[in-house]
């Protein structure tokens, strides 16, 4: 890479994306081979993250890396060297208020790591590698967390960085994005490079065959199967919850889903999201409303939902939809004691019959590498998602709550998923699709519904993508 370019780098989940960068950064040692950096040759055999951290490289990753107790500017902070005998907060923050505002990456800075969203997160991760005077900047998926608009406003700040002589290194699978910002273009496939070529020469169908190895086959649709006068499988009636802030509390959110459709819940990051997956996953509790599966009203808690059918993908994987240190098989067995015969016969764990169900969902949805004994904080991003869908769609379950169900997702595998809740939608199923991304929602979703503060607006069948993107922005509602 020369100063001053930004290269995007494309791979299927896997590919070896990220373990090449982590190279880069001094956070696996290679095998063989050799880096230089600034025209100067790296010891590898000695080279770490701190010798790294010297040289200008610095790396945001797919997951946060902060500290969930403490705030944006403390974060900053942390790890950075000190300068005097006090950490003097008010300096800190000035520091980060003007780098951010240098950026256009609005995270607000008075509040704990822990309370904000997943796109503020990440922003925050890109202001601290920049705030240690990155000259190397790799972006490991930093728009997979962000909405439109968001990674919208962070491009001219990439953009003033390369003009400045940074070189960014910017993973992404969003192909479209790769368009508008980068320079070049590297593809990896199996560890391998196979493309190296200027953006101006590339689209999204041959980035994708590259990336891939073949075609990508169109995502065939089928019509609603939803019959006349069927009661809804789920029904929410004036639900109300406490936020994280004021604007992502539930007001009075009233919705049905029925046999055989896909309902989209389509909202910017903060508007109560996060707010309504916990309700209906019966982790938060709720102020008001009742909740009722085909007719049925229940009461609020995990194991009543979980009995009658209603299975919970997390927006947020590496904090509420797996567990680091427990093998694919284990996290496969999570919230399965109460309701998965196959492992629990008899309400105790039969191993034998775990790993044989284990295997099974590792062929069926392509799990790499396909070994159940496999720590799962050591899979890729999209393979790690694989794993939390195979766990949910594995029970058969008459409905679905998803979120961000793709988010980190490589072109084939977000393909695959998306093929596998049209699947639960043509069984009779309903799906409720809460994500960040319009052309998912649009895609997938028979109706559509926009989240905004709290709130459920109505959005008329047949919107596009800009008059949904303008009521999401509350200038329609």
């Amino acid at each position: 890479m020369r100063a001053g370019e930004i290269l995007a780098l494309l791979g299927e989940n896997g590919a070896g994306k990220s373990t090449l960068m982590e190279v880069l950064a001094g956070l696996v040692r290679a095998d063989a081979g050799g880096l230089e950096l600034a025209g100067e040759a790296v010891d590898l055999a000695r080279y770490g993250p701190a010798e790294a951290h010297a040289r200008g490289v610095g790396m945001v990753h797919q997951h946060s890396t902060l500290v969930p107790a403490m705030t944006v500017p403390e974060n900053l902070a942390f790890g950075a060297g000190t300068r005097g005998l006090r950490f003097r907060a008010a300096d800190a923050r000035a520091r980060v208020a003007a780098l951010a505002e240098r950026l256009g990456l609005d995270v607000p800075l008075g509040v704990a790591v822990e309370d904000l969203s997943a796109g503020q997160r990440q922003r925050a991760e890109i202001l601290r590698a920049l705030a240690r005077g990155a000259r190397v900047l790799v972006l490991d998926e930093p728009t997979a967390a962000l909405t439109a608009a968001e990674t919208r406003a962070l491009f001219p700040g990439l953009r003033r960085l390369r003009d400045e002589g940074c070189a960014v290194i910017f993973i992404s699978h969003k192909l479209e994005e790769i368009e508008g910002l980068a320079d070049r273009v590297a593809v990896l496939r199996r560890g391998r490079l196979v493309a190296d070529l200027p953006a101006r020469e590339s689209d999204a169908r041959t980035l994708g065959r590259l990336m891939l190895g073949r075609e990508l086959e169109g995502l065939a649709k089928p019509p609603p199967r939803r019959e006349a006068g069927a009661p809804p499988l789920l029904a929410l009636h004036g639900l109300c919850a406490p936020g994280v802030r004021e604007a992502s509390r539930l007001r009075d959110v009233s919705l049905a889903l029925h046999p055989g459709e896909i309902v989209g819940v389509a909202g910017i990051d903060g508007n109560g999201q996060r707010e309504l997956e916990e309700v209906l996953a019966g982790v938060r509790p709720r102020t008001a409303g009742r909740l009722e599966v085909e007719g049925r009203e229940l009461e609020p808690g995990i194991a009543s939902l979980r009995a009658a059918g209603v299975a919970h993908l997390s927006g947020e994987r590496e904090r509420g939809g797996l567990v680091p240190g427990m093998t694919v098989t284990e996290n496969l067995l999570l919230k399965g004691s109460r309701d998965d015969r196959r492992a629990f016969p008899r309400g105790f764990l039969d191993r034998a019959a775990a790993r044989r169900a284990a295997e099974h969902a590792i062929a069926r949805y392509g799990i790499e590498p396909p070994d159940p004994d496999a720590d799962i904080a050591t899979l890729s991003g999209g393979n790690a998602q694989k794993v939390a869908v195979a766990r949910e769609l594995e029970t058969r379950p008459r409905v679905l709550i998803a979120t961000n169900p793709t988010r980190g997702l490589d072109v084939g595998s977000a393909r695959f998923v998306h093929a596998e809740l049209l699947g639960l939608r043509e069984r009779g199923g309903a799906v409720l699709l809460v994500s960040t991304e319009l052309d998912e929602v649009l895609a997938l979703a028979d109706r559509v519904v926009a989240l905004v503060a709290g709130r459920l607006v109505p959005v008329p069948p047949g919107i596009d993508r800009a008059a949904l993107g303008a009521v999401l922005l509350g200038e329609a509602a």
